[in-house]
């Protein structure tokens, strides 16, 4: 999949929507349904349609009050698309959201004001959501996954949901390829066309998509067949993103040799991006010997660099404006999560952010770093979640044991799941809760 959205262009221009414009008023006078549909929703029924008024449709469906605040805003910024995170979603599902936040916005809630104000310029200095209407809600629901206007992400919506049926079609016709690919016949391998090898590397990236088995951290296949696949596929980006966000370690190795760009973003983030919001702690520390990307405090203290954390500050303790060049959203790379609040500036947050991913993944050093400089040891940048919670799934007793000295609350329960520590416990080593790290975490918790 493109890391650009289908129709715009990377750095579209005033130019590029005063041809939409064009395009709309003469799609409306030839009775384009879609068109008729687009104007409806903005302007009612019309008997004459200029193009001042297809130039106000535009700058309604962003957001904007007028074609002049529009206009500003795009000749006062370079728009550079972001990824899409879609993965066959109907769009009727987004239109249930649209709906749910449009009754929270018509009730007050805080939050969605934020959001409100946040993506919908017309709305940037409210006080009140109280005229918000569907289409402001739409647009904010958009917005949050990464397209400027809804019936973009509608008509994105539908075409992936059709490539997502051809992919699983093009699965299913290497059912054969796939059992070579298991038995090690790499004759029957190069005979795969580019196209074929990089689905079944895609399949051999994921945990479960090769039927009846079960892939783990290692490679689970032999390593030649393997090695045929990479000779013959052109892209490596897909493999690699989906590798890191499954935990595949020997596969990310593999990947990395053969040439994968950990630096490329897909999918919602780079490959680094991916392992550190699903957790996978060795898939963090190969991509960030190959180049820390993007390089920003969160960044940095998921991957025990403490040299750059502190390089993140000034000689007084300030933060650096470069530090927070990317903030992380675990909605972006797939993890379950919805979208977070627009993030605000606040150097708090910014901190904390990065302080619950060093938990996340261990990184003890950073942590007591942060804690020595003053951040509290419940600090909850998002999803309510405290650095317990996020300590907990990887299995990190040391970490916990040093928030619970530093004074952390075990009894604080998070926003999406209303689960305290020993809950977020019992959840994740629900399976094995014999094992030796659950135990002690069992015996951390309850004496803390």
């Amino acid at each position: 999949m493109s890391d650009r959205h289908f129709e715009l262009p990377a750095h579209p221009n005033l130019d590029y929507y005063r041809k939409r414009a064009k395009h709309l008023r003469h799609a409306y006078a030839a009775g384009d349904t879609a068109a008729e549909a687009r104007v409806a929703d903005v302007l009612g029924a019309r008997e004459r349609f200029l193009l001042s008024d297809a130039q106000f449709v535009l700058a309604q469906e962003h957001g904007f009050r007028s074609w002049a605040e529009f206009r500003a805003h795009v000749e006062s910024r370079a728009e550079d698309r972001p990824v899409s995170r879609l993965t066959g979603v109907r769009p009727g599902i987004y239109a249930s959201m649209a709906g749910t936040l449009l009754a929270e916005l018509r009730r007050g809630d805080p939050g969605a004001l934020r959001r409100l104000r946040a993506y919908v310029p017309r709305h940037a200095t409210a006080t009140s959501a109280a005229t918000a209407e569907l289409r402001d809600a739409r647009l904010i629901i958009a917005r949050e996954l990464g397209f400027p206007t809804w019936r973009e992400l509608v008509s994105f919506t539908e075409k992936s949901r059709l490539d997502l049926g051809e992919r699983r079609e093009e699965r299913r016709r290497l059912h054969r390829e796939a059992e070579a690919l298991l038995a090690g016949d790499a004759d029957r391998l190069a005979a795969l066309t580019a196209g074929q090898a990089g689905t079944l590397l895609h399949m051999l990236a994921c945990p479960e998509t090769i039927p009846g088995v079960r892939l783990g951290k290692a490679l689970g296949v032999p390593r030649a067949a393997v090695e045929v696949l990479l000779g013959k596929a052109t892209d490596l980006t897909l493999p690699l993103t989906w590798a890191a966000r499954s935990g595949r370690v020997e596969f990310v190795r593999l990947l990395l040799d053969a040439g994968a760009d950990p630096g490329v973003r897909t999918w919602g983030g780079t490959p680094l991006e991916n392992a550190v919001h699903h957790g996978n702690t060795e898939v963090v520390d190969l991509l960030a010997a190959r180049g820390i990307v993007p390089g920003a405090l969160w960044t940095y203290a998921a991957c025990g660099r403490l040299d750059l954390v502190r390089a993140c500050f000034d000689a007084d303790g300030g933060l650096r404006p470069d530090a927070a060049r990317a903030r992380p959203d675990l909605a972006d790379t797939g993890a379950g999560f919805p979208s977070r609040l627009p993030p605000t500036d606040d150097p708090a947050e910014i901190v904390g952010e990065a302080f619950v991913h060093a938990c996340q993944h261990g990184r003890i050093e950073v942590v007591r770093w942060f804690l020595d400089h003053g951040v509290h040891p419940d600090v909850a940048p998002y999803l309510g979640r405290t650095g317990l919670h996020w300590a907990i799934p990887g299995g990190h007793p040391h970490v916990v044991r040093l928030l619970l000295e530093r004074g952390a609350d075990p009894s604080i329960r998070d926003d999406l799941l209303r689960t305290d520590a020993g809950g977020w416990l019992n959840m994740i080593f629900t399976a094995r809760p014999h094992d030796p790290v659950a135990r002690r975490l069992h015996e951390l918790i309850g004496s803390g």
